[in-house]
């Protein structure tokens, strides 16, 4: 659920550099899709390849609902299928989250609770999930067996469509939250998959990026908690539940994929476009009516419970950031590449970071999931009333790069660094499961799946 910032910074680099550009079209070869051809009740709209992991993709749009569908070819033979969705973050209650957990406890065709744990520990697969992001939720499964693959991704299609949880509340109460008690002479608690989660998950850490959010970008969606808030999750009702998917979870809001070595791809699309027609076409738009620009700085401070007997001296979380109005794909580009080398250890960021905060360990980072595209640094392990030092370390230090700019010497071991783990990306056992979320975000933010 958390979302990783290095992973996504690193990933995203790669799908920049690596997707072929819109204007250098890739020729079909004998026998193959291209634009216009129709199929199983699709119609290939762009052919473009992903270098990174040596994939032709070949991008459908079902012509009945307009859902999209990514193949993406190459020897991998630890094949995925992913449907994703955009899922807006409406409130802090976390509901897309708890829709995630739901939504794999049953469907109409296949109505049992514990198939989602047999499938998981009993079936040929190497890899099942569902992943809830401030952007998206998605749905990634995969295996060495195509005919596996098959018969998940018809158990995964039926449960984000017709997921059991429209018809029966004991799962909304088991994955959102109920009240309950130990005994009869226990006093009442709050329980729930989600809810003791979030409790878990929602430290310092948590909080101050949602708080920074509610800040930079006030009023914006962005700013709040797609995992949901301990003490807002218990304001969702069932019926809340079902209406977000009965908006969300649609074919014409939908991204699916798949990927790797698969021999015959008509009995997939076949697939879905048995479950697509069941739909009309919908048209999406993702506003955000709540959403004021800031019109001048503005600095908040915000506090968070600890353990009675804590030390906090060196106990705060600072957010300082720009909100970059009308930023365009290539500023993107330029802004991957300078939060990377900001992050490195020998960057004038880095240095006087060591050099007047020594107890502080900071970052940067690029945000596409707001409403303005964001330059944010974040420092931890400082004092609080150090906040203004820590800005006029990144304004200085910005200032500094102005001037004089990067030490080549530095660039060149952080592009070399970065095409080293790049190229790493194939070593992992998990190709699949792990590209296409990554696209999928990209979909999710950008509105289209090319860069």
């Amino acid at each position: 659920m958390k979302r990783k910032w290095k992973t996504c910074i690193a990933l995203f680099t790669g799908i920049m550099l690596l997707l072929s550009a819109p204007g250098f079209p890739v020729l079909a070869e004998e026998g193959e899709l291209k634009p216009g051809d129709k199929t199983s009740g699709f119609v290939v709209r762009e052919l473009s390849r992903i270098d990174l992991v040596n994939a032709d993709v070949t991008l459908l749009e079902h012509e009945k609902t307009g859902a999209l569908v990514m193949l993406i070819k190459n020897e991998d033979t630890n094949r995925t299928y992913d449907i994703s969705f955009r899922t807006p973050v409406e409130d802090d209650s976390g509901i897309p989250h708890v829709f995630e957990h739901a939504t794999l406890d049953g469907s109409r065709k296949y109505p049992s609770k514990s198939l989602t744990f047999n499938l998981a520990h009993q079936t040929y697969n190497t890899y099942m999930s569902g992943i809830t992001w401030d952007l998206f939720t998605a749905y990634p499964v995969a295996s060495l067996s195509e005919k596996q693959l098959l018969k998940y991704a018809d158990f995964y299609t039926d449960s984000v469509f017709n997921p059991s949880i429209m018809e029966d509340e004991s799962i909304f109460k088991e994955e959102a939250w109920r009240y309950a008690m130990a005994d009869k002479d226990a006093p009442l608690t709050i329980a729930g998959t989600v809810y003791t989660e979030m409790q878990g998950a929602y430290n310092i850490e948590t909080a101050s990026i949602f708080n920074f959010r509610k800040t930079l970008f006030p009023g914006s969606q962005a700013g709040n908690s797609y995992g949901g808030h301990p003490s807002q999750i218990v304001s969702m009702t069932w019926q809340h539940l079902k209406d977000y998917h009965d908006m969300y979870y649609h074919p014409s809001n939908s991204l699916s994929m798949l990927y790797g070595k698969i021999e015959d791809y008509t009995p997939f699309l076949t697939l879905l476009d048995g479950y697509f027609s069941a739909y009309d076409k919908k048209e999406f738009r993702f506003d955000d009516p709540g959403y004021t620009p800031l019109k001048a700085a503005v600095e908040k401070t915000f506090e968070h419970p600890v353990e009675a007997g804590s030390d906090t001296k060196n106990g705060a979380v600072v957010y300082f950031g720009y909100a970059l109005t009308d930023a365009t794909a290539e500023d993107e580009a330029v802004l991957d590449l300078l939060t990377t080398l900001l992050n490195d250890p020998s960057s004038p960021f880095q240095q006087a970071m060591k050099e007047k905060l020594p107890s502080a360990t900071a970052s940067c980072y690029y945000d596409i999931a707001t409403p303005e595209v964001a330059v944010v640094f974040r420092a931890s392990g400082m004092a609080a009333e150090d906040a203004p030092l820590f800005q006029t370390v990144v304004e200085e230090s910005l200032a500094s790069i102005r001037e004089k700019g990067f030490d080549l010497a530095s660039v060149e071991a952080v592009a070399a660094a970065t095409r080293l783990e790049l190229l790493m990306t194939t070593e992992n056992a998990n190709i699949g499961p792990n590209i296409t979320p990554e696209i999928a975000y990209h979909w999710a933010a950008a509105g289209d799946t090319q860069t």
